[in-house]
């Protein structure tokens, strides 16, 4: 089997989205993470413990948009020009690998997601990447409104079918026949095992089925400072906030999120401080401070207002909880190259989308949605994602509904004295066996049984037992 590196944000982290499609035809090694942008596609390629897998890769796929136009829109508000600048050196760098690259462009729509997903295609363009664009294929299929009802998480099976289709046409993705003479900056990853540290640090490893990290706490009393990185400048950073044992966090996400702590960078001139929370998280630190002998950096303890977000941290939830510490996996360094000249935005047209080189465009991979062959799967999945809550809802709503219904009527309806109930207990199975009578009982039953074998067929199986059970009930009415 031919070997996929796959970049990307929590579309290709889903375990039965895209990752699943491309191991039927692959060994994939998956270096993605939920909530970043392209400069955390750029950061794996950098890490000393990728470059084996990325220099046996057959393919190497990057998927970042919609994690782009989340960051730029929510909370973080992370600039254009930022944007921008670190896409160029990504695609710069997979361009120098000289392998076969595919830039995946997911659909989604939300501020100024045109002019961000150009920037995608006038790089594929330029540095002569291969590009498979879900988003114009949406548009062209005129299914734009279907696809703006999952926002960010396309349907699991259509990705899952998408990535089983770029895995086995494999070979169709060539290196690019640019030749480019191109300066590159240098880039530097920093982790407080190489720097300087003051004062006493507990250290944590964190690890799961899919990422092994090394995190330092910062805390009061403690610091740390840069050796050897100057001219460079800080222009991402890598957290892991933990629990206070240490442990991974088992909170759901949206408590997760509001469970932030700030880390602090100062120097004589700035004091640059941002929020994550108890996630494995990789941002761009936007103010890129130049790394010198000053540069401090430290736990917020001094609790100072933030100077930039995130846009997984929710500070703003009533349920926020400010934790005494910051848990750090890692700095991310550019020292910019002065003969590197860089596209700025004026390049990138706003009002009319960038028409991808014929030769580099695979998009027709992408299978017909329109007429979704594996039907049933996808039908399912559809009304799973339109009532992800159906058995909860059975079960703390309809259900009791049912049961005080029931009650009333039994309890307005005249019994024969010979044949009244004896005990509580007499009483009680006569309520259940109208429970279990009621139309209503039995189409939740139903449900909830659709519910459990949603992946065999159980949403169309539901629609053929709903007639069944209102034919019959009608009959014995």
């Amino acid at each position: 089997m031919k070997n996929i590196v796959l970049l990307g944000g929590s579309n290709s982290v889903m375990v039965n989205g895209l990752q699943k499609g491309l191991k039927e035809y692959a060994n994939v090694t998956n270096l993605a993470l939920g909530g970043t942008t392209s400069l955390q596609n750029l950061y794996e390629l950098k890490r000393e413990k990728n470059q084996e897998a990325i220099q046996n890769a057959d393919l190497i796929i990057t998927e970042s948009v919609i994690n782009e136009l989340d960051n730029h829109n929510i909370r973080e508000n992370l600039s254009l020009d930022i944007i921008f600048k670190n896409l160029q050196f990504l695609y710069i760098t997979l361009y120098k690998l000289k392998k076969p690259i595919c830039i995946l462009i997911l659909p989604y729509r939300s501020k100024n997601y045109q002019i961000v997903i150009n920037m995608h295609r006038f790089l594929a363009n330029y540095y002569g990447l291969n590009i498979v664009d879900m988003q114009n294929y949406y548009q062209n299929n005129e299914i734009i409104q279907f696809g703006n009802k999952f926002g960010g998480h396309q349907l699991a099976v259509i990705n899952r079918n998408v990535g089983k289709e770029i895995a086995k046409n494999i070979d169709i993705f060539k290196i690019s026949k640019k030749s480019l003479d191109i300066n590159m900056p240098e880039f530097k990853i920093v982790t407080p095992e190489n720097m300087q540290r003051n004062g006493n640090f507990k250290i944590f490893n964190p690890n799961n089925s899919m990422y092994n990290e090394i995190v330092y706490r910062l805390e009061k009393g403690n610091s740390l400072s840069f050796n050897d990185c100057d001219g460079y400048e800080i222009i991402g950073m890598h957290s892991w906030n933990l629990e206070n044992s240490g442990e991974i966090t088992k909170l759901g996400f949206g408590i997760a999120t509001a469970h932030c702590a700030s880390i602090h960078l100062r120097n004589k001139n700035n004091d640059i401080v941002k929020p994550t929370s108890k996630l494995n998280i990789f941002c761009e630190i936007q103010a890129e401070p130049k790394v010198d002998s000053n540069l401090i950096v430290k736990f917020n303890d001094e609790n100072l207002d933030n100077t930039e977000f995130y846009v997984n941290s929710h500070l703003e939830k009533p349920y926020k909880i400010i934790l005494p510490y910051f848990d750090l996996i890692a700095f991310f360094l550019c020292k910019p190259n002065p003969k590197m000249k860089l596209f700025d935005l004026s390049v990138i047209p706003t009002d009319k989308d960038i028409e991808i080189d014929k030769d580099i465009d695979h998009s027709y991979l992408i299978p017909n949605i329109v007429f979704f062959k594996d039907s049933m799967e996808f039908i399912d999945e559809y009304i799973g994602h339109l009532y992800p809550n159906i058995t909860k809802h059975i079960d703390n709503v309809l259900t009791p509904q049912i049961v005080n219904r029931v009650k009333e009527q039994l309890s307005q309806t005249k019994i024969n004295p010979q044949k009244e109930p004896t005990s509580t207990i007499d009483l009680e199975k006569q309520i259940t066996a109208k429970i279990k009578n009621h139309l209503s009982y039995k189409l939740g039953e139903a449900l909830i049984r659709a519910n459990k074998n949603w992946y065999k067929g159980g949403y169309i199986k539901f629609i053929f037992e709903v007639i069944k059970i209102k034919k019959e009930h009608k009959n014995r009415r």
